[in-house]
């Protein structure tokens, strides 16, 4: 399964359960966190091993995902500064802890990097509509998948007789099978 690996910084009000939580401005006492677009991207972050999620949850990242109108591989620009920071201690993390030998299951480092950067910012983005198909201007009519019985039975009849007659023209001019 390929997974997306968009976030979006969330500021939110600082918990008392989560000390460990990034700080964008200390005297509002609000925390930025990234959060993964994707619900699935998300879940496979957390079936990861306890180390992988530790490295995630210090640098910034939330294990909740988070809805956006943003189309895959673009973020707000006023989230720059902050998806900075937040990559720059994740990337600090992964270096100093390791991932090595870690559990990652669906969880795919490499799709993840390569993501984070082709990622460009984006001003004005139209919101993304699910399930759109487009309307053809001409249908095509419906064409049956298998032949209907007497259609078979019409091109078995036709086959013989031209077998008939090719063997009958043969035997005509001496040279049977």
């Amino acid at each position: 399964m390929v997974l997306e690996y968009d976030f979006d910084i969330v500021v939110g009000e600082q918990r008392e359960k989560d000390p460990n939580s990034a700080q964008s401005d200390a005297s509002s006492g609000a925390t930025a966190r990234a959060q993964f677009r994707n619900v699935k991207t998300a879940d496979a972050l957390r079936a990861a091993s306890p180390k992988i999620r530790k490295i995630f949850q210090d640098a910034g990242f939330d294990l909740e995902s988070t809805s956006s109108d943003l189309t895959h591989g673009f973020f707000p620009p006023h989230d720059m500064p902050e998806r900075e920071r937040i990559l720059r201690a994740l990337f600090a993390n992964i270096r100093d802890m390791g991932i090595q030998g870690e559990y990652c299951g669906e969880f795919d480092f490499h799709r993840f990097l390569d993501d984070v950067r082709t990622a460009k910012p984006r001003n004005e983005q139209r919101p993304k509509v699910e399930n759109w198909k487009p309307n053809p201007r001409y249908k095509s009519p419906a064409t049956p998948e298998r032949r209907t019985l007497p259609g078979r039975i019409g091109i078995a009849l036709g086959l013989a007789v031209i077998l008939f007659a090719v063997l009958r023209y043969l035997a005509e001019k001496g040279s049977a099978p």
